[in-house]
């Protein structure tokens, strides 16, 4: 169902809806009103929770307040920042405009519902709050509300500048956390049980706001699905703008970077994200897999993302943290990239991560998949981005705080079955939207329904009481809860292969 008027002003006499409307709600801005879904889901999409970062005022700034309007803001629809589509022409979509988030809610509620805050991830250059897997419809029913948040990404939200503040998509996360607190009372949430979630990049920023002092208060519990802990260092992130603004012929300045059309930034930040693929010249910085990254600028990130983790002790809430069992898988086989991994390219990238020796002997014994040096590598890989950063935080969080461990092991049918347990395939069963279009992507046709109740309803459980249902990690036993067409719980699956990444530095 589309909707046309997206976020224009018009009176409450006005107002016209393809379905049944929702309630007029009050926010600090001003009067929201979204729709009803035949199932009696209250949803308001494209709230303003921020103004217009892409102004020339405010162009390369932290979010500002959102202006005030009169009337009733009809919140129908929502779009992205600018970014890259994800379509094989990779063309620019969303636009410019206030920041925005997205929320869903039942008709019927007693009390206040908790509330789940959702991150949503796309590699630091691309996120969109409203995408089908992320429709928060599922949860709603189960009496749990669920927000979802744009944020600015790629250049406007992460390249940096000595003369502006870095981090500006994170900055743009909390400034939603905030609003949060200060507006969901008025449409039936509890601001004092918010529960904030995220995958990928979005639990990458999970992990940024549970070390930052700042964030303290903003949410009582938090989940990272396949967090990424990379970072990059102001002097390593000035090289990245410098190769973006010589490609472009322009002075590494935010001044020049604001006149390029938006559709020239972002097939840079693709081109960027190429060109940095380069080992001998990027170093371990070829293997994040994108030009962009969050900046240890001493404020939000003091130290590094994993240290701040450590030495923070002021967001000690409740966590759940896990990983997908092949996550690099998704980025190798489209296009067949899998096969074209040599062993060469496999010791290459034992070499760069430092890894020991032994690596390469414990990954063809001990992989999930190792019928090819591409398997190999993938898994490699896997475990470099994603699960042995959540593998990590889960070990430093369980010594002073609750912590649950996860592992989703299901194999998706996708690509011949040889998607596996990749990247994303976790998403559209957390949120109970398997059987939309955009999921069968990733989980086929014929996924489990009762993997997807199991999830989503442990994170309901987890939102509402505080437990998922499966026993709390410790380093002394390791409990896991996997995640599979039957789950089940279990101790660390590949001791041998964790122990290769001991003394590693995220």
């Amino acid at each position: 169902m589309k909707y046309l008027l997206g976020s224009a002003l018009i009176v409450a006499s006005s107002l016209s809806f393809a379905g049944a409307p929702a309630p007029v709600v009050d926010t600090e801005a001003g009067k929201v009103q979204g729709y009803r879904t035949e199932e009696g889901i209250f949803i308001y999409k494209g709230i303003p929770y921020a103004a217009n970062p892409f102004t020339p005022e405010r162009r390369f700034q932290n979010p500002q307040s959102v202006q005030p309007w009169q009337g009733i803001k009809a919140t129908l629809s929502d779009s992205p920042v600018p970014q890259p589509g994800r379509s094989s022409a990779q063309r620019l979509v969303g636009h410019a405009g206030d920041l925005t988030l997205n929320i869903w809610r039942p008709d019927n509620i007693e009390g206040k519902l908790p509330v789940m805050v959702w991150i949503p991830g796309g590699a630091w250059i691309r996120e969109d709050a409203t995408e089908s897997v992320y429709d928060g419809s599922v949860f709603a029913k189960k009496g749990v509300m669920v927000v979802t948040v744009n944020y600015r990404v790629g250049v406007d939200g992460f390249m940096h500048f000595a003369q502006r503040p870095d981090n500006r998509g994170i900055a743009d996360q909390i400034a939603a956390l905030k609003w949060v607190q200060r507006n969901i009372a008025n449409f039936g949430g509890d601001p004092g049980r918010v529960t904030l979630f995220g995958q990928s990049a979005g639990a990458g920023s999970v992990a940024i706001h549970l070390g930052n002092p700042e964030t303290k208060g903003l949410y009582q519990q938090a989940i990272l699905q396949s967090p990424p802990m990379q970072w990059i260092s102001p002097a390593d992130a000035s090289r990245i703008t410098r190769q973006f603004t010589d490609n472009l012929g322009i002075p590494a300045d935010p001044e020049a970077v604001a006149r390029v059309p938006f559709e020239d930034l972002v097939q840079n930040v693709l081109k960027v994200g190429e060109q940095i693929k380069d080992t001998a010249q990027w170093g371990r910085l070829s293997l994040g897999g994108t030009a962009f990254l969050p900046v240890a600028d001493g404020k939000i990130i003091v130290k590094s993302p994993m240290e701040d983790l450590a030495i923070t002790d002021s967001n000690r809430v409740p966590v759940i943290v896990g990983s997908t069992d092949s996550e690099f898988r998704l980025y190798l086989l489209p296009g067949d990239g899998i096969q074209k991994i040599t062993i060469k390219d496999v010791n290459t990238v034992i070499d760069e991560l430092g890894l020991p020796a032994s690596a390469l002997q414990a990954y063809t014994k001990n992989s999930i998949r190792a019928e090819s040096p591409g398997d190999i590598y993938a898994q490699i890989m896997s475990d470099y981005t994603f699960r042995m950063p959540a593998l990590n935080i889960a070990r430093l969080l369980s010594r002073n705080q609750n912590t649950w461990f996860y592992d989703f092991s299901w194999r998706s049918p996708a690509y011949n079955g040889r998607l596996g347990a990749a990247h994303f395939v976790d998403v559209p069963f957390t949120f109970g939207t398997i059987h939309t279009k955009e999921a069968e992507n990733f989980v086929g046709v014929n996924p489990p329904q009762s993997l997807s109740d199991s999830m989503n309803n442990a994170w309901v459980a987890f939102a509402k009481y505080g437990n998922p249902g499966w026993p709390h990690y410790s380093n002394k036993d390791n409990k896991t809860m996997v995640f599979d067409t039957t789950s089940r719980i279990e101790t660390l699956k590949d001791p041998q292969i964790s122990a290769l990444w001991d003394k590693f530095q995220y």
